[in-house]
């Protein structure tokens, strides 16, 4: 079926000011997908210097905040006050459209067909009083890429609209989200959708900022942010904000780039005193400076956990993952004609990637994948192949600005990203970087160019040149696991393989058996290491197998061992190793019970062990684990070639599956000897789990009676057997 069908004109959205869908990442980028072309604007980016000035005089105003002092001039002062807010507003917006304004071109594919589509919004108890959540720190990204069950079926959504309009008790917003969710491209939407005279909106990067030098307010928001405006035009335009702070909103983006932490006690003083950033937006937080306006933070959650109490935001918003239907929507703005050859792709031989794609940056990865993979590597199957892909396009970009031989920068980026796995963060410090002999203008002028069939996608590696981020937290983590391959002493790499089996390291496990076991060496690379690496890596998972099994058969209910023994089956199935699948199979539990919440990323190796199981299983439990279609479809398939009777009991019990997915329990039928157990296990048009219908019991039925098998099907309290 096509899925051009999702392509939907975006008619009167009052945000819609520019048809923007997905920033690749940072500002400068030219991304292009398929037929459609994503560019900058050509407008030139001149650079924001924040620094000492010559002092400026205010006009006095009647506010019960710290007062500016009276300009000189004449004319009716209130007039002059607001057209200079004009003249700084018409320099604000001409920033907005070169700060990452994108322009769609391509040949068969009209812009006013891309739909502006947001990410999920959802209002969350964030800080609840507590010490911030381990989580926030560092946290493998399989964790990240898919919203938690609790968080997924949180009935406090907030949509786009609903954000402008949020009430004053909301005076301090934080909006979080996990890289590559769309924190900046939805500041600017929100900065855009403000409107003169109503309400006004300012929008500074806190990657911009000066940290070195003092400064005033008025010279962070308007004098050093347009070096073009004039010391009298400035001061006017910030005594009007000052005046009329209750029709304003600053929104203030990337605060995990920003050179410093909000400390309480921040000094009290007036407007016109200079003083660092990090006491300025202490000031803001805390309404002694414009205490009628509203303040906007965005950043990735680990930042924000640590503000002080007194300065917290009143209302945390987190940014998810795109919704199915908008995620369809922005995959066929990108390929364009190519849409549904990508699209039944994709789904036909790596299904358990369509979920990733629900990240507007993953998205864009995956695609650019599927639509030039290297001869190499092979298609881009696994997440491993995803990412070696990104990298093995980036090392033939005739585009690539870094003089030194790519070999090396990889090395360098792989060390780098390795310590910072190691050391339990995402942040990347200039000195780090230093150390290992990268500059961050250097690194900062490295694109990773993506191809496409007739075009690129252009995305930085990092974020920022201060506090240094990979542009997705995937990148971290497979390089981290190239250092390790590729790079790593065998005497280093077991002395690793005491704690690379802990939860921390899941991904970085992951990418290693994709890199051992299916890419293999590079060119250049220590063939014979590699093999060493292999053999301890196999003999240790084997090891770790039969010690996780036989802890799960003795205490079915722990969920800790049951995550751990999947996670393994993840490293088995990133390899596609038969071998190591067919040892990994002779450990499997004989009764078995999914993880509550099946993540996708864990479907296709528990698939691939699933294959190579030639023992009879006791019992196997799909229960509760939310299986979507795609997902339940994958594992049916394993299943049903297994051999007739092969599993005595199953069950199938509050999942998410389509009328279609009714074919795939028929063909578990032959497999399962016993019992099968059904139990609300389609979704209803009601956003409700539902009991199988008529139609989809007389199905098993008829199948139960060509087969005429002694198995006993429960359908929702009802029992069905063969007839014959």
């Amino acid at each position: 079926m096509s899925i051009l069908r999702h392509i939907t004109r975006n008619e009167g959205d009052a945000s819609n000011t520019d048809n923007l869908e997905v920033e690749p990442t940072t500002s400068s980028n030219v991304a292009t997908m398929s037929n459609v072309q994503i560019r900058e604007s050509n407008v030139e980016n001149s650079p924001i210097v924040l620094g000492g000035q010559p002092t400026i005089k205010y006009v006095t105003i009647n506010h019960p905040v710290p007062q500016p002092v009276a300009a000189e001039g004449s004319g009716n002062a209130s007039d002059r006050r607001e057209n200079a807010f004009k003249e700084a507003l018409e320099l604000h917006c001409k920033y907005l459209d070169r700060e990452g304004d994108l322009s769609i071109q391509g040949v068969n594919v009209c812009k006013d067909e891309i739909p502006v589509v947001h990410p999920s919004i959802t209002q969350i108890p964030f800080f609840e009083g507590k010490a911030a959540p381990k989580e926030e720190r560092y946290q493998p990204s399989d964790k990240l890429l898919e919203l938690p069950k609790n968080q997924r079926e949180d009935a406090n959504r907030i949509q786009f609209d609903e954000l402008l309009k949020k009430d004053g008790g909301s005076s301090f917003i934080s909006i979080i989200g996990y890289p590559g969710s769309g924190k900046s491209v939805l500041s600017k939407r929100l900065a855009r959708s403000y409107s003169w005279p109503h309400h006004i909106c300012w929008h500074r990067k806190f990657m911009d900022m000066n940290y070195r030098d003092k400064l005033t307010i008025e010279e962070l928001i308007f004098k050093k942010a347009f070096p073009g405006l004039d010391d009298d035009t400035s001061a006017q335009a910030f005594n009007w904000l000052v005046e009329n702070d209750d029709k304003a909103t600053l929104i203030f983006d990337g605060f995990d780039q920003a050179e410093f932490e909000l400390k309480e006690n921040s000094p009290k003083e007036d407007y016109q005193t200079p003083m660092h950033v990090r006491d300025i937006m202490a000031s803001l937080c805390s309404k002694h400076f414009l205490p009628n306006c509203r303040i906007i933070f965005t950043s990735r959650p680990h930042s924000m956990i640590f503000v002080p109490k007194s300065l917290r935001p009143s209302s945390t918003l987190l940014l998810g993952d795109l919704a199915p239907a908008d995620m369809k929507k922005l995959f066929v703005a990108y390929t364009g004609t190519k849409s549904d050859e990508i699209w039944t792709k994709l789904n036909n031989n790596a299904p358990h990637l369509v979920p990733l794609c629900h990240n507007p940056l993953m998205l864009q990865m995956i695609i650019s994948s599927q639509f030039h993979p290297s001869k190499r590597i092979g298609d881009a199957t696994t997440l491993t192949r995803v990412f070696a892909t990104v990298v093995e396009n980036l090392r033939r970009s005739e585009n690539l600005r870094y003089q030194e031989d790519f070999n090396e920068l990889v090395l360098k980026l792989s060390q780098v990203a390795y310590n910072a796995t190691k050391n339990g963060t995402v942040m990347i410090t200039t000195k780090q970087l230093r150390k290992y002999g990268l500059d961050p203008s250097t690194v900062q002028d490295i694109v990773i160019q993506l191809f496409a069939h007739d075009g690129a996608t252009n995305s930085r590696v990092f974020d920022g040149d201060c506090r240094l981020y990979f542009c997705h937290q995937t990148f971290q983590e497979f390089f981290a696991a190239f250092y390790i391959v590729y790079q790593m002493l065998v005497k280093d790499f077991k002395a690793l393989l005491k704690k690379l089996f802990k939860d921390n390291w899941s991904v970085v496990r992951r990418f290693l058996f994709g890199l051992l076991f299916d890419l293999g060496p590079l060119p250049d690379s220590d063939a014979e290491n590699l093999e060493t690496k292999k053999e301890i890596f196999v003999e240790t998972l084997h090891q770790q197998l039969a010690k996780i099994s036989s802890k799960y058969v003795k205490n079915i209910g722990d969920k800790a061992l049951k995550d751990n023994l999947f996670d393994l089956y993840a490293c088995v199935g990133e390899g596609k190793d038969s071998s190591i699948a067919t040892k990994a199979a002779e450990h499997f539990p004989t009764t078995l019970f999914l993880p509550n919440w099946m993540n996708s990323n864990l479907v296709p190796g528990f698939c691939f062990v699933m294959k190579h199981v030639t023992k009879h299983l006791d019992k196997l439990s799909l229960s509760e684990c939310l299986l979507d279609a795609n997902s339940f479809h994958e594992i049916a398939s394993v299943i049903k070639e297994l051999k007739p009777g092969q599993i005595r009991k199953m069950e199938i019990i509050d999942n998410n599956l389509q009328p279609s997915n009714i074919d795939d329990v028929i063909g578990l039928l032959r497999v399962v000897r016993v019992e099968l157990v059904m139990w609300n296990c389609f979704d209803g048009d009601d956003g409700r789990r539902r009991v199988a219908n008529q139609d989809e019991r007389i199905k098993i039925q008829s199948t139960l009676n060509k087969i005429q098998t002694r198995l006993q099907v429960y359908v929702d309290g009802t029992r069905l057997r063969s007839q014959k």
